[in-house]
């Protein structure tokens, strides 16, 4: 859904498995119990049907047997105290016998649980592990990282981290924010447009924020004007984007709280009636971020999460017993929830790679990584940016969640040739061609006087990386976090510019052909393009404000993309409305007087061709009254 980026639904599985294919087996519920010493438990697994009971130490696996992807991985140093062990691959479907035993905690029972996509299981422990202990796991399975099917991980030490930042002191009265009489409850910021308004290339999805206006998911038109709006009282969203679940569009988005420039919240996918289809909450004791959500149409959500753990900062000139930020990368499956793939950077990427070092404040939690994007790619490994090592990673799940190349920071695998050297960026995707694109921030703190989109050509590791397109704006723009560049089908590009309020659409020459801005002192974390159809299922609003022989009428249907015009109907009585005006639709809301004064009145939402789309409340002239639906 980025335009040109090579991301594909069902790559990661093809990676996965492709040397030791299959068929899946049929669904069914498995409970997994432990017995015995911690030494040398043994698992007897119960299956509903067929009934097979087995027991004794799992077998290691055969020559030729389908290769399976745990999480955690083998000799992770991280992984949760209540994690599940994850076993993506249609092997583990076959799974009868499972050893889990703690070295502190000894032998752990549980319970199988299956993906709904058919390729693979968890098994989710009935109770947590101690922290610091190692775990050993003995599958019979061909473990990505150890084909005997035995490998251990280790519980993080994890620290608790409580409160958020406080929310910006919210002003609706102010100027630069909407107020619509049809909808008194919507007060967004307003957005104004400086160039292009009315192209038609389709609505723009941004995730304000800031001290003027509501918080919330928002859709507004080329024009700027709001298509739809959802206000989020206690709460901010970011990263509103369009995707696809199996055959259908949907909305996502993050919302929740931020703490210490993390988010702590739920991923929301949404249909395009703006129904909520479900509600991500993450998996294994980790909270979904701000930062990313990549739906893949089969069904699999992409989150980025965070856990702060006790650690060696000796590398990054710190202490030896000091506290750090880890980066966390989750897979997880719409439909159950339960984790599929899990990736941790401080198992893979080492402290000393931050552009920062350690407070020398020993309760300082040290953010040396800062994971901001995930990109799922065609040949199943994950693209990872992290602003505060300035570098983006190849991940190969396949390879135990190896690092296959870096680009930029301390250890690039590519020379960056002139121009190509990127500080603190966001958004990075790999496009086709071998071309990356990323927002390049260059602060904080500042490297430049302005921040950019940038689109780098690379070859193989080794190779140089060249510029192939740097875009600014006018006047130049720096912004210290956020910020993306999606690119489109024919070859434009739309830049959120980050902590400015400012996006964009430019042209691969560079030329602006829209730009745009919220008001000072708000911003949006990213910003996207798409042509989107809105149908809600809640009716139009009508409001109706009498004075002397006339009414006011004031209509909207908050997040409708097809009315065209709206029709009035009035009379005495619900029974006897008629028509008696109509008036092309004017933006979100579309206000009418009436010179006569009936007692009732209600609108219609016509369609181009004339058909109706929705009737509002039949609401009484007499006073004010708003029948109004968010």
């Amino acid at each position: 859904e980025h335009g040109g980026s090579l991301s594909a639904p069902w790559g990661f599985r093809d990676r996965a498995m492709s040397k030791r294919r299959a068929p899946p087996r049929p669904s069914s519920r498995v409970l997994a119990v432990a017995l015995g010493a911690a030494g040398a438990a043994a698992l007897v697994a119960l299956v509903v049907v067929p009934l097979i009971p087995t027991a004794g130490p799992a077998a290691p696996a055969a020559p030729g047997a389908q290769l399976v992807i745990a999480s955690p991985a083998p000799g992770s140093r991280t992984a949760s105290a209540t994690t599940q062990v994850s076993l993506l691959g249609h092997a583990a479907l076959a799974l009868r016998t499972l050893a889990v035993v703690g070295s502190v905690s000894g032998a752990h029972s549980g319970h199988f649980a299956r993906y709904s996509q058919g390729d693979g299981e968890s098994f989710v422990p009935t109770r947590p592990f101690e922290p610091g202990e190692r775990v050993t796991v003995r599958s019979g399975l061909d473990i990505a990282g150890a084909p005997s099917g035995t490998w251990s991980f280790r519980i993080g030490r994890r620290l608790p981290v409580g409160g958020h930042e406080p929310l910006p002191a919210l002003s609706t009265a102010a100027s630069g924010v909407a107020h619509f009489a049809s909808a008194p409850s919507v007060e967004p910021p307003v957005v104004t447009v400086s160039s292009g308004a009315g192209d038609p290339g389709g609505d723009f999805f941004l995730t304000p924020k800031g001290s003027r206006g509501q918080a919330g998911p928002m859709i507004v038109d080329s024009q700027g004007r709001l298509v739809w709006f959802d206000p989020l009282p206690g709460d901010e969203a970011f990263d509103l984007n369009v995707q696809r679940l199996g055959h259908q569009h949907v909305l996502t988005w993050f919302q929740g709280v931020v703490s210490d420039a993390h988010g702590v919240g739920e991923a929301v996918i949404a249909d395009d009636h703006y129904q909520v289809l479900y509600t991500l909450r993450g998996g294994n004791g980790f909270a979904p971020d701000l930062h990313e959500l990549q739906l893949l149409p089969n069904g699999v959500a992409i989150v980025t999460s965070y856990q702060a753990l006790a650690w060696n900062l000796r590398p990054a000139g710190g202490a030896a017993e000091g506290l750090v930020w880890d980066g966390i990368v989750q897979e997880l499956d719409v439909r159950t929830g339960l984790v599929e793939y899990e990736w941790h950077s401080l198992d893979h990427v080492g402290v000393e790679s931050s552009d920062f070092t350690p407070s020398p404040n020993p309760k300082h939690i040290f953010d040396y990584f800062h994971i901001n994007s995930i990109q799922h790619l065609a040949d199943g490994d994950l693209l990872v940016g992290a602003r505060n090592t300035s570098a983006v990673y190849e991940v190969d799940p396949a390879g135990g969640g190896s690092v296959a190349w870096v680009l930029g920071g301390r250890h690039s695998s590519f020379p960056l040739g002139p121009g190509a050297r990127f500080w603190y960026q966001h958004d990075a995707r790999l496009l086709a061609g071998g071309l990356v694109s990323l927002f390049d921030d260059e602060a904080s703190p500042a490297r430049s006087y302005q921040s950019r989109g940038l689109v780098l050509q690379i070859g193989a590791p080794g190779s140089t990386a060249t510029v192939l397109h740097s875009y600014t704006h006018r006047p130049a723009l720096l912004g210290g976090a956020l910020g993306n560049l999606q690119t489109l089908a024919d070859g434009d590009v739309v830049i959120g510019w980050a902590t400015t309020p400012w996006f964009s659409q430019e042209r691969a020459s560079g030329a602006v052909v829209f730009d745009a801005h919220l008001p000072n002192g708000d911003d949006s974390y990213r910003a996207y393009r798409y042509h989107w159809t809105g149908t809600p299922r809640t009716p139009p609003a009508l409001a109706v404000t009498a004075s002397g022989a006339t009414s006011r009428l004031a209509m909207s249907w908050n997040g409708a993309t097809g009315v065209a015009r709206w029709r009035v109907l009035a009379g005495a009585s619900a029974a006897s409305l008629h028509a008696v005006a109509s008036v092309t639709e004017d933006g979100f809301e579309t206000t009418l007087q009436l010179a006569s004064r009936w007692p009732l009145v209600e609108v219609e939402a016509l369609a181009r061709g004339g058909a109706v789309l929705g009737t509002s409340a039949a609401v009484p002239t007499s006073g004010t009254v708003a029948a109004s639906s968010v």
